[in-house]
């Protein structure tokens, strides 16, 4: 049975539904064989109040992350972030007990050094990975019902707030686990710039990231839950890493609350889509005798794909991820393949990545500068 989210996710007020897509796949997981796959509508609504765009239909978690897919980051663009994220919270972590939230690989405790204890709680983990000593995994929801013996001095997540359903709850909670002037440290994907640069349909929102989350409402859910702000890092634009400290007496905030309308775009986004899926078949069918693949196993494929790109005509997904790499993408039979397949294929491919399409048209150039890339 879905959730219904009644009431805003940031200030509790009123919901109005703006647009629904249905029989999307509830998951973006990559899946060894062609399965049953199960999908549900995509709808959104806007608050009344504080107009932040979000889903109104949520599936539940034990079926959305029923297997993990946190699989290895892939790129260089990745791989400058945790190098920032690591070099930020090495200090802070120095001598301290660490509670991270949401990591199956333990990737940030085994980089960082010095810390007493370092906790991940996190329902799928990766049983090949060898963790030290001093990593101690908790193999559950971070809910309300989680428990831990002992106060914690800092909390660290990343690319985990934008999956919560209900932030208040959640951050109420690593207010109440972490220590007095205990820290948190943060990092959130940049939404606010995929929806200014048209980079993701839907303003970035889907069945994981239930809501559009900003400087501006992320400020204000953090001051209401006992925070206060000690940096905001933005990395390029594609994250922002969140530093603050819990405090005893909590930040007076704006009853009426709103954040910048996003609406306009949302809609315009819609329609940029529509034109771009369109672009997509017509070329397709003008190259009949060209293999056709859609880069990236992600939601953003999906999304295209059951947006009304003509499924049957392609080959494949491309993906650099080696975890993804000969298995399925879910709700689709399409097989997903390493890029190198190109080197001899003057084939079609579907580029529409976001912030990461620069990269990625970079790459299927010296791979093979024959391809026919849609952008």
């Amino acid at each position: 049975m879905n959730i219904i989210r009644d009431n805003c996710a940031i200030c509790n007020n009123n919901l109005v539904n703006i647009y629904s897509l249905s029989k999307m796949p509830i998951n973006l997981s990559c899946v060894d064989f062609e399965n049953e796959y199960n999908y549900n509508t995509l709808s959104f609504s806007e608050c009344t109040t504080c107009n932040t765009i979000q889903l109104d239909n949520l599936i539940p978690l034990n079926i959305l992350y029923q297997t993990s897919h946190n699989f290895t980051s892939v790129g260089k663009v990745w791989e400058n972030y945790f190098d920032l994220f690591i070099k930020k919270i090495n200090p802070i972590v120095d001598n301290k007990k660490i509670l991270e939230i949401g990591c199956p690989s333990g990737k940030l405790a085994l980089k960082c050094n010095n810390y007493k204890k370092w906790y991940i709680v996190e329902p799928n983990k990766n049983n090949e990975i060898n963790f030290n000593d001093k990593i101690i995994f908790c193999q559950q929801f971070f809910d309300k019902d989680f428990r831990l013996d002992i106060n914690i001095d800092v909390i660290v997540h990343s690319h985990l707030f934008e999956h919560i359903y209900e932030p208040n709850e959640f951050l109420k909670k690593c207010n109440e686990i972490l220590d007095e002037n205990g820290e948190m440290i943060f990092g959130v994907p940049n939404m606010e710039h995929l929806a200014k640069k048209s980079l993701c349909l839907f303003l970035g929102i889907f069945f994981e990231h239930t809501i559009f989350l900003n400087k501006e409402n992320i400020s204000y859910l953090l001051n209401k839950n006992g925070f206060e702000i000690i940096e905001i890092i933005d990395y390029e634009n594609h994250s922002t890493i969140y530093h603050a400290k819990k405090i005893k007496n909590k930040i007076n905030v704006k009853d009426n609350f709103k954040i910048t309308n996003y609406n306009n775009i949302f809609y315009s986004l819609i329609n940029e889509y529509k034109t771009y899926v369109d672009k997509c078949n017509l070329v397709i069918n003008d190259n009949i005798d060209k293999d056709v693949f859609i880069f990236g196993a992600s939601y953003n494929s999906q999304i295209l794909l059951f947006s009304g790109i003509d499924m049957e005509n392609l080959k494949g997904v491309l993906d650099n991820c080696k975890e993804k790499q000969n298995k399925y993408l879910y709700g689709t039979k399409l097989k997903i393949y390493n890029p190198e397949i190109l080197i001899n294929n003057d084939a079609i491919v579907i580029l529409k990545n976001g912030y990461y399409s620069e990269e990625i048209f970079l790459q299927l150039r010296k791979i093979n500068e024959n391809l026919i890339i849609i952008l």
